[in-house]
């Protein structure tokens, strides 16, 4: 006579049996060998949010337009700003539309507005052996004339430059060079870096868009 086992002590037996799923997932990556994990790279571990996006978005557009502000402004590095912005705008994508080849170009321009900088101070007043007190004259003058726009932004470095040499040297015709030479070096500079940060926008806009 065999003796039968009750349907439900035979449900839990037959459960019981069963290798468990989890614990067949865990022995299968415990045998993974070590690297063979996708890691992310550091500076994509921690990626922002739908929520922090719109933040880090609006902070890039910030630091564009100030850096553009400060094309106009000797006190501030204009490009320099404009690329961080870009660069934060790109990371805030994840670098999916805009990838490193078009930052490479971008971090190049930048470079090439450092150089504009130098070449049109050596040009212009530091050429002529200016003093320090028109340099900051012709910062002084600008920082003024956005009082006086749109006038005042090219009169205010020449007249700063000036009234700067003038107070060191007390030679009139010497500060009106050094003056006039400060003021062509601004212009110069002004207009490149006007042009790379078009050139910089633009360039972004396409790899952001195709």
């Amino acid at each position: 006579m065999q003796v039968g086992i009750p349907a439900p002590t035979q449900a839990v037996v037959t459960d019981l049996a069963k290798p468990s799923v989890k614990k067949i997932n865990s022995a299968k990556l415990k045998k993974q060998p070590f690297g063979t994990q996708s890691v992310k790279p550091l500076w994509t571990q921690w990626e922002p949010t739908m929520d922090s996006s719109f933040i880090f978005y609006l902070l890039a557009g910030l630091l564009v337009a100030i850096g553009i502000a400060g094309i106009l402004l000797p006190a501030l590095p204009g490009l320099p700003l404009v690329f961080s912005g870009l660069l934060l705008a790109a990371w805030t994508d994840d670098f999916q539309r805009v990838g490193w080849l078009p930052l490479l170009a971008l971090g190049v321009m930048t470079l090439v507005s450092v150089l504009v900088d130098i070449v049109a101070s050596a040009l212009g007043a530091r050429g002529l052996g200016a003093s320090r007190q028109a340099m900051l004259g012709a910062i002084v003058g600008s920082l003024v004339g956005l009082l006086f726009l749109p006038w005042g932004l090219l009169a205010g470095p020449f007249f700063g430059a000036l009234l700067g040499e003038y107070w060191q040297t007390r030679k009139l015709g010497l500060a009106t060079k050094v003056g006039l030479a400060t003021w062509l070096g601004l212009v110069i500079a002004v207009a490149l870096k006007l042009g790379l940060a078009v050139a910089m926008l633009g360039l972004f806009a396409l790899a952001w868009w195709w």
